[in-house]
């Protein structure tokens, strides 16, 4: 491991999206007001027309043997290994992948499951084919994926373990994506309106952004942008809804500013999630006014592109990277009236501002929320962490005892202390993570012993959410563009993280890594970091996995001896 660094920086950046395909394109079209999402009339994807920000596919590179998505993120990584000059192929440089289905069009109904499908194999290929030597850190964290990976990047740099990492988020529009949000009766019938008194839901997209996080000023894109402070956290209230209080998301841009030394003052702009649906965007405003934002001027940029899922967190990341170098708030298309509980300084036009500073924010299923600010210029370093020993203090492991699965694990559940009737709702890698997780904590709520934004969850597995996207493809199979939005919500492995952080009161970060090598010790390592440089107290890490009647579940609860009380 190298010495520890002070500054991340970020280098060239490439993006494909429903506007063009690169960076150049992207942001001469957003600079000129155009909008990229129209009417999309495929029965591929629904039985209907609808709006959404589709990627011209005639554009991208001929791979024979690689689909869509996997072009997408070859071509906007290999740009920014091209503009950067670096090395993917050295010790100190590594890959982080970001993305919420990877080539979910590849799951059959019945049958065996396509390679490909694993989201572990995608970003494999990936990184073979853009030359990185070492493995890619791939995370699947529900529509924060995109802005966790930017998170984790930077920590790896600001702890010595890479000198540069390339970040890349991408997801495909899909008929498994379509359906779901379909069934969730949160699909707009026209462009998305962020903020809006007339909003009534989302906009989907598709894309891919990848950037360069380095540790070196001279790799860095001038005028200079640093990602000066990131933190993940949860609402601990409702798998698919988020706080109506605002207070998890509060929690991350909080602790974000609070890494970069940032104040409300120093903020010129927030780049929100804005996903134009009416209760993201509510708990928005609370989470703004917590924070002392809601004066601060807030873009919204999905109408442009649409929701794009994994790869909304890079794309829109670097747009607001290059806004701040071009000293610009991006307009909000659609604006007209605040519709937010909290009124917000939003516009339609483009704007000007003097200020060096932004945070950029993402929301997702699960309760997840993560927040990162970017400085033009650098800025005040974070204080140094005192290092801080770590106890393993418990420890469970559940694994197939010749029983079908479902009788093993409502066996388990029964004999926790404080049984819970939601659990008979989730799907069977939630059961799992529960189980687990209760027998942990052996009924115990941490909460009485640290305060609940100060406990994180860190899970991993190699199947993702595969068990139950393969139910999700065969109910509409069956049932045409009608998906069920009780099997949709379970089709992302954070929920299953969420689902513990709901059960326990968690509130501190969630991250859910991708990783097929059982051995691997991704998942603790990362815990490990966190308690370390001070994030978190105590850490619920380990690996929980399943697929059909396989499936394992090792965890551990870590802390530190350096205990902060609740309340």
């Amino acid at each position: 491991m190298g010495s520890e660094v002070n500054s991340v920086w970020l280098g060239p950046d490439s993006m494909i999206t429903a506007l063009g395909h690169s960076s150049a394109e992207v942001l001469s079209a957003i600079g000129e007001g155009r909008i990229g999402c129209r009417e999309v009339d495929d029965s591929a994807l629904l039985g209907h027309p609808f709006v959404a920000g589709r990627v011209d596919r005639t554009r991208l590179p001929e791979l024979p043997g690689y689909t869509a998505l996997e072009r997408m993120f070859i071509a906007t990584i290999g740009s920014v290994v091209e503009s950067s000059g670096i090395d993917p192929a050295a010790e100190d440089t590594a890959l982080v992948i970001a993305s919420t289905k990877g080539n979910i069009e590849l799951l059959a109904a019945d049958g065996p499951t396509d390679e490909r499908v694993f989201i572990g194999n995608m970003a494999i290929r990936i990184a073979s084919r853009c030359g990185f030597a070492t493995a890619p850190l791939v995370i699947s964290n529900a529509c924060i994926s995109g802005v966790s990976a930017m998170i984790v990047a930077s920590r790896l740099i600001r702890d010595g373990r890479c000198r540069n990492v390339v970040v890349a988020g991408g997801d495909s529009l899909t008929r498994f994506v379509a359906t779901g949000f379909e069934a969730f009766r949160s699909v707009s019938g026209s462009v998305c309106r962020p903020y809006d008194a007339a909003r009534d839901g989302l906009t989907l997209g598709e894309g891919c952004g990848a950037v360069l996080l380095t540790a070196d000023p001279a790799l860095a894109t001038e005028p200079r942008i640093e990602v000066a402070g990131g933190a993940i956290s949860g609402d601990a209230n409702h798998i698919s809804g988020p706080s109506r209080t605002g207070d998890g998301l509060h929690f991350a841009i909080r602790d974000a500013m609070a890494e970069a030394g940032a104040t409300p003052d120093d903020v010129g702009f927030v780049n929100g999630h804005g996903t134009g649906t009416l209760f993201n965007d509510e708990m928005e405003s609370r989470a703004f006014a917590l924070s002392g934002l809601d004066r601060t001027p807030v873009s919204g940029l999905k109408p442009y592109f649409g929701h794009t899922l994994g790869a909304a967190g890079v794309v829109e990341t670097i747009v607001s990277a290059h806004a701040l170098r071009n000293a610009t708030v991006y307009g909000t298309p659609g604006f007209g009236s605040t519709g937010t509980p909290l009124p917000l300084d939003v516009s339609p036009r483009h704007r000007t501002t003097e200020k060096n500073t932004c945070v950029k924010t993402a929301s997702g299923f699960g309760g997840c929320n993560a927040a990162t600010v970017l400085r033009r210029g650098g800025g005040k370093s974070p204080a140094a962490i005192p290092a801080r020993e770590i106890m393993e203090t418990a420890e469970v492991r559940i694994v197939p005892d010749g029983r079908p699965f479902g009788e093993m694990i409502r066996e388990r559940f029964r004999a926790l202390e404080s049984p819970d009737p939601k659990f008979f709702r989730m799907d069977d890698l939630s059961k799992l993570a529960c189980v687990a997780a209760g027998e942990l904590l052996g009924g115990a709520n941490l909460k009485g012993k640290y305060p609940p934004d100060r406990i994180g969850t860190v899970m991993m597995n190699g199947s993702a959410s595969l068990d139950t996207d393969r139910r999700h493809v065969r109910h509409t199979e069956r049932n045409g563009d009608e998906a069920s939005p009780a099997i949709f919500v379970y089709t992302l492995p954070s929920v299953a993280a969420g689902e513990v952080s709901i059960r326990h009161r968690i509130q501190g970060e969630s991250t859910f890594f991708i990783d097929g090598d059982p051995a691997a010790g991704t998942a603790e390592e990362y815990a490990r970091m966190l308690l370390r440089r001070g994030h978190l107290d105590a850490v619920i890490c380990g690996r929980c996995e399943l697929l059909g009647e396989g499936f394992a579940a090792e965890m551990k609860l870590l802390e530190t001896k350096h205990r902060r009380c609740a309340g």
